[in-house]
């Protein structure tokens, strides 16, 4: 995929975007399209970098941080999404200023999972973040990830009716108000897992789902097809979800003994002693597992950030 750059700077606009240019060149090793422009561009994926005194938009998140010059640090309310139910919801990503701004697709796995016993799973989850800048979910740990950077436009899929209430039809013959907590209810318990995320985690998640279900309302929508639109508006897909199949225990990774010391304290996440335990013990719950992906996902992302920022 080519690296596509628009930018608006109030002074020393040449310069700067001679310097973002190389910057972008050097990490990526192909020389970006660069242009300036007053205008969000029509390209999807987007992406936002608002400065004080312009604007970047590029097709690749690092891409707007290099050309601008800014450091990259992780988003805390990008990875407390995450956190809370595996994905980026709203307009959050996972680099700290960098915003979605149009229909963002991204990349999905495609549920294989490689069967071998000596896999690293702390250089595989670095190798994953440097091919799809954090964009790609933890339910990839255990596939093997392409060489190099995205070569191509991520594939999107909205998982709508994967998740529909078996007794959708019931909940839609309620009245408005009792019908957005039924919807509500059902959307926290499938997306959200049991243990790990923090409060603040979880109550993330929830205020997403109810804004966007009161958007739906306030959009004209007041029956199940609020579901669509949440589906359409959050694309959360199915390897994201918390109830993931466990294909292999985390604990059974060659490098376990690093990936420990790295659960111990991972934003958005609280105790992962037992979940940790039930995997050494191959005693995992599919969201047991799910959750130490993902923290192992967020975990390893800092190291990602490091290598951005040299």
């Amino acid at each position: 995929m080519e690296t596509l750059v628009a930018y608006t700077f109030a002074y020393d606009s040449a310069a700067r975007a001679a310097a973002g240019r190389d910057r972008v060149e050097a990490y990526y090793g192909a020389r970006p399209e660069v242009n300036p422009s007053d205008e969000r561009p029509n390209v999807d994926p987007l992406f936002e970098l608002q400065l004080p005194d312009g604007c970047v938009w590029t097709n690749r998140p690092v891409a707007a941080l290099l050309f601008a010059g800014v450091p990259a640090v992780a988003s805390s309310r990008g990875w407390t999404f995450a956190a809370g139910c595996g994905w980026f919801m709203a307009d959050s990503t996972p680099y700290d200023g960098v915003l979605a701004v149009s229909g963002t697709a991204h990349i999905v796995a495609d549920g294989h999972r490689q069967q071998g016993t000596d896999v690293r799973l702390i250089e595989q989850a670095l190798s994953w973040h440097r091919y799809a800048e954090g964009l790609q979910p933890a339910s990839s740990l255990f596939d093997t990830p392409p060489d190099g950077f995205i070569a191509g436009e991520p594939i999107g899929e909205v998982a709508n009716g994967y998740f529909y209430p078996r007794d959708v039809d019931q909940l839609d013959a309620l009245p408005l108000p009792d019908k957005l907590r039924a919807f509500s209810n059902h959307l926290r318990t499938r997306l959200i897992p049991a243990a790990g995320p923090t409060q603040a985690a979880r109550a993330a998640v929830t205020e997403q789902i109810d804004r966007v279900l009161r958007t739906a309302v306030d959009n004209g929508i007041e029956d199940a097809t609020m579901l669509d639109y949440f589906y359409a508006v959050e694309p959360l897909r199915r390897g994201a979800a918390p109830f993931t199949p466990v294909h292999k225990n985390l604990a059974s990774a060659a490098d376990r003994d690093l990936i420990e010391p790295l659960l111990a304290d991972v934003e958005g996440f609280g105790d992962l002693s037992t979940l940790w335990a039930a995997s050494i013990a191959g005693a995992s719950s599919p969201s047991g597992e799910a959750t130490l992906r993902q923290a192992l996902w967020r975990a390893t992302f800092d190291q990602h950030l490091a290598e951005v920022n040299k």
